[in-house]
């Protein structure tokens, strides 16, 4: 498993190098789907051995069951409700509601990132991939005085098996597979290849970030 960095906006930089020739609109659009930075996937996170809690309490067993994405985790067998020690506000100890990984959300989670809980000391933060970036139709190609090229392009999240589950579970997730997005993408010539730089995803779903 990957460690996990989590930035809320994901700077899609990397470049791609490919063979000469004129950069017409079927070549931009292989050179921004070859990108490293396009091929991110779609993810959404849990926290597992971390007590759900705010500054001054816990939260109520049935308010952390009632997440969306907790839900989903439950009815897919993949963690379990027990407790966790906490300390509250002015060093007081309470035990929090906290979710646990069963035995098959242990075999799910090779395919997940793992990752620290940034807002406390303990637990794990799961990412999960939900779905890849598809290019919908041809980029819209400006070529500048430079001989650069800059890229326009309409994309959209295509889920996977795990998608496809939240899709049908999670109210926000049809919305967040189905919009139409635009990416661009800024692309020059060095001696025989193409290399393609994307601009940053200013948005956390564009950067693929699933937070119903």
């Amino acid at each position: 498993m990957r460690h996990r960095l989590a930035p809320v906006v994901l700077a899609a930089t990397a470049t791609c190098a490919c063979s000469a020739g004129t950069l017409d609109r079927e070549r931009a659009a292989s050179l921004i789907a070859a990108t490293d930075g396009f091929n991110r996937e779609a993810h959404f996170t849990i926290r597992t051995d971390a007590p759900m809690q705010s500054a001054f309490e816990c939260l109520a067993q049935a308010e952390v069951e009632r997440v969306p994405l907790h839900r989903f985790a439950a009815e897919r067998g993949w963690v379990r409700y027990e407790t966790r020690e906490a300390t509250l506000g002015f060093g007081k100890k309470a035990f929090c509601p906290a979710m646990a990984l069963t035995t098959t959300g242990q075999a799910a989670s090779a395919a997940w990132t793992r990752g620290r809980v940034a807002s406390a000391s303990e637990g794990v933060a799961w990412s999960i991939p939900i779905g890849r970036r598809e290019v919908l139709g041809e980029p819209r190609v400006t070529t500048l005085p430079d001989e650069s090229a800059q890229l326009e392009f309409d994309w959209k999240w295509t889920p996977n098996d795990v998608g496809m589950a939240l899709r049908n579970s999670v109210d926000r997730a049809a919305l967040f597979f189905d919009q139409r997005r635009t990416g661009r993408a800024s692309c020059r010539r060095f001696d025989e290849d193409w290399r393609c730089q994307l601009a940053l995803w200013t948005a956390a779903e564009d950067a693929g970030e699933f937070q119903p």
